[in-house]
């Protein structure tokens, strides 16, 4: 019987992992909704409205818009996550003394996924005081996937999240120097998360037949809503300032629940095959921008963007049997991300961008887990656009961004073994935009 619970409640804390892997890929931003905003970090893009891709960031700034616009965009990531460590594992029996004791490499690379992410818009006056305009894009999104062969499978094995969102707004022109937008969202989002025992586990469970089984996978799905609003004011001839803030949404992904643990306690087989629910949570999103021109050519932009990301707090899983489980307290950090552009005018046909931003992580310190590969980043960011005709312009950015070295500690136990982790986590990633853009 002792054993039997110990593996139950090491059942509800492998399930609290894989329910922080989907919470790293929310609270990993997916950014690249802009090839021209891109090339120069994102830097002062709500203050930018260079194309039909603002309305992703400010509602407000379609209105300077005299003829319809479109805009498409796709971005390719191709994200190096590498895991480095060891992991101390202990068994004990039934009266509580080490009966072995082992050190288990735990090193990975490249657990995530590369990934395509498009976005289109459309822009349109009404008349000389309103716009209007439809963008489809992504926030958050991200996949992570370790090998069958990984030593610490019950920390995290796959996560995958995806959610894409339909954002329509209107503008108003208040003054000739101050026009608010407004917009509303439907967010689908869904998540197919997991753990599982790792091989070489399965003798010390008494069978190698065990290693790789799941411990807990879950997937679901769920459509959320949102509103965003904006101002653009152009303060002087010369410099634009923009206030944009992008609501929170509120998902609730309902799906389904397995483990392969009642092959080996028919106890728990009933209540973790079952269909449930997660609670998650997409933070708020609030941009400061301003764009300068300091001559005919150049011009300097900056942002702040605050993502309220301490509203994220735990993570409540709810069962249809009517069981409900608090599986983890995250208390996430509210995060900044801090960007400096420039934009060159080189010619009619040519313009060049650069830029460099700071993004803080999420997650602190204290709550830092193999599942959630989150730290602070740094972006160095190139781009330029190319005028095919005086309608069509085509926009092509770089970006590398390259992630602290994090330290993660962790403990965890699976019956009678427990586990030790000691690691780091080392993140970079190579970001290339494409972009299309023309006018009616």
């Amino acid at each position: 019987m002792k054993q039997h619970f110990s593996l139950r409640a090491a059942v509800c804390v492998a399930l609290a992992s894989t329910a922080s892997s989907s919470v790293f890929a929310a609270g990993f931003q997916v950014n690249e909704h802009s090839a021209n905003g891109f090339g120069r970090a994102m830097a002062g893009q709500a203050a930018m409205p260079e194309n039909a891709t603002i309305l992703a960031t400010n509602p407000a700034a379609i209105i300077a818009f005299d003829t319809p616009q479109f805009s498409a965009q796709i971005s390719y990531i191709n994200p190096s996550i590498d895991i480095r460590g060891d992991m101390d594992v202990t068994v004990f029996n039934q009266s509580g003394e080490s009966v072995f004791a082992n050190t288990y490499d735990i090193g990975e690379e490249d657990i995530a996924t590369a990934a395509f992410v498009p976005s289109i818009f459309y822009t349109a006056p009404v008349n000389d005081t309103m716009s209007w305009g439809i963008g489809a894009f992504t926030n958050y999104g991200l996949a992570t996937d370790y090998s069958d062969s990984f030593n610490a499978l019950h920390f995290a094995d796959e996560a995958e999240v995806m959610s894409f969102t339909i954002n329509p707004a209107i503008a108003y022109k208040v003054s000739d120097t101050l026009s608010l937008g407004l917009g509303v969202s439907v967010t689908y989002a869904e998540a197919e998360i997991g753990t599982s025992i790792p091989q070489i586990f399965g003798p010390l469970l008494g069978s190698e037949a065990l290693g790789n089984l799941t411990v807990i996978k879950m997937s679901g799905d769920d459509i959320g809503f949102g509103w965003n609003v904006g101002a653009f004011w152009q303060a002087t001839d010369t410099t634009t300032l923009a206030l944009s803030y992008r609501s929170e949404t509120k998902l609730d992904l309902e799906g389904e629940i397995e483990s392969d643990l009642g092959a080996i306690i028919p106890a728990v087989a009933e209540l973790y095959n079952q269909d449930g629910s997660l609670s998650l949570d997409l933070a708020s999103i609030t941009e400061l921008a301003v764009d300068q021109k300091l001559d005919e050519q150049l011009s300097v932009q900056a942002s702040v963007v605050f993502t309220q990301w301490s509203v994220f707090d735990k993570l409540n899983a709810e069962l249809d049997s009517g069981d409900e489980l608090l599986l983890k307290e995250e208390d996430f950090d509210d995060s900044y991300r801090f960007s400096l552009g420039a934009t060159y005018l080189y010619n009619d046909q040519v313009t060049l961008r650069a830029g460099y931003a700071f993004d803080n992580g999420a997650v602190t310190t204290e709550h830092r887990s193999l599942s959630i590969p989150d730290t602070d980043r740094h972006w160095y960011t190139v781009g330029a656009t190319y005028a095919l005709s005086e309608t069509t312009t085509i926009d092509m950015a770089y970006a590398y961004i390259t992630g602290s070295t994090a330290e993660v500690s962790q403990q965890r136990a699976l019956g009678t073994i427990v586990s030790d982790v000691s690691a780091t986590e080392h993140a970079k990633a190579n970001v290339f935009s494409l972009q299309i853009n023309t006018s009616f």
